[in-house]
């Protein structure tokens, strides 16, 4: 392509210039311009970099619009004393700021960057509390504001899941007051970030991991920090992730003066962490204490019970003694008249039996077969032993044994003959 030499020829670096100029020329004053921060980090030299956008209307989509932006050691004290006398702020991304910036190109780069020189905090806390009450009516319209509140809290609240910064003072402080209360608290922690980029997501999926593991309670803290630090706990899917948990969320995050939305949603919310431990330990303590209730009244109700026991068997016995006395007496009296009776009735007795006696032995001598037979009666058998008493009872031939008062003789049977 051939060239044409009425069109201006440039160095990059003439290109550069020009557009520099260019810029000053158009916006030769400085401009406010509104945006999210995002991609922010502080170097050593102390300059602060980030990169200012329009948030995209879903989460995930790229950013419509966004713009580098520089702003030099020397201002950034000014604009942190801004912003900490305004509302504890600080810059922190996902922050929504209106900031004053010149435009410059920076040549060697090639590239358009905003150079920050001063921020409006009041536009930052109105989108912040904007956004806030958006999120609350819509929790409140959604019925999640109270929703962890109804959880059922199991007593004593003995394992506790525990999402935070491990090493941070936030940690240190809860972790120091359940193990100097003296229970036997059953521990899972889950290291976290609570602030920066990613720190909600992180939060969120923190918080479901501990609750996966059943614990009683689980306790979201950290420790103070700037309203910009503290962002991550006003953040919708944090809110959500709370509300949804089938376990009570305790919450410790350091406010001094307003409670987060992760507090409004939450079981219960305290200004510490340590605090929110102290909260555990007091229900233990308490259960305890009930405990030890319940086991001094046990012990009274046993002693009651056991001295009842003792008296009426104390009773018994002296009842029983006095039965056994009294049924000994009676017997021996009721003996001692038995003995007089057999005194008195055993020779008349004994006189009646001698008398029964002779009659009966009269009467047995009377029967006696030797006295019949010696009165010239006899006894005839046959020989198997069978007493012969008539006639029937032998047969011609049969052999007899009679039996008379000095003997005995056998003999035949010839014949028989009826009496008439």
């Amino acid at each position: 392509m051939a060239v044409d030499e009425e069109l201006p020829i440039l160095t990059t670096t003439e290109l550069g210039n020009l557009l520099k100029n260019g810029l000053r020329t158009m916006f030769p004053e400085q401009v406010w311009v509104e945006g999210q921060i995002t991609g922010l980090r502080i170097p050593r030299a102390g300059h602060v970099y980030f990169d200012l956008i329009d948030p995209p209307e879903e989460p995930g989509q790229p950013a419509p619009a966004k713009f580098s932006v520089a702003m030099w050691r020397g201002t950034r004290a000014t604009v942190e004393k801004v912003l900490a006398e305004a509302g504890n702020l600080a810059l922190e991304n996902d922050l929504q700021v209106r900031i004053l910036v010149k435009l410059d190109f920076y040549v060697p780069h090639g590239r358009l960057q905003l150079i920050m020189e001063g921020i409006d905090p009041s536009f930052t806390l109105g989108k912040l509390a904007a956004d806030r009450d958006r999120l609350l009516r819509a929790l409140a319209d959604e019925g999640l504001i109270d929703q962890n509140r109804n959880v059922f809290l199991a007593n004593p609240p003995l394992r506790v899941g525990l999402v935070t910064s491990i090493g941070s003072a936030a940690h240190a402080d809860f972790v120091t007051e359940l193990e100097n209360s003296g229970f036997g608290f059953n521990l899972l922690v889950c290291d976290t970030r609570v602030q920066g980029e990613g720190a909600a997501e992180q939060v969120a999926h923190n918080l479901q991991v501990v609750a996966s593991h059943k614990p009683d309670v689980v306790a979201l803290v950290r420790g103070g920090g700037s309203a910009a630090d503290l962002l991550v706990f006003d953040n919708e899917l944090v809110a959500r992730t709370i509300a949804a948990l089938p376990v009570p969320v305790f919450t410790g995050i350091g406010h001094e003066i307003d409670q987060s939305v992760a507090d409004l949603v939450a079981h219960k919310s305290f200004k510490t962490p340590t605090a929110c431990a102290g909260a555990l330990v007091d229900a233990v303590r308490l259960y305890d204490d009930l405990l030890t209730g319940l086991r001094a009244a046990l012990g009274e109700r046993v002693h009651v019970v056991l001295d009842y026991a003792q008296q009426r068997q104390d009773h018994l016995s002296q009842r029983i003694t006095q039965s056994a006395s009294h049924a000994i007496n009676r017997q021996a009296d009721r003996l001692k008249n038995l003995c007089q009776r057999l005194v008195v009735t055993a020779p008349q007795r004994l006189d009646r039996c001698h008398d029964q006696l002779e009659t009966q032995a009269l009467q047995l001598r009377a029967l006696d077969p030797a006295r019949v037979l010696a009165r010239g009666w006899s006894i005839t058998r046959t020989v198997d032993g069978r007493l012969i008493t008539q006639i029937d009872d032998v047969s011609a031939a049969d052999e007899l044994i009679t039996t008379l008062a000095d003997g005995t003789v056998s003999s035949t049977v010839t014949a028989k003959e009826a009496s008439s």
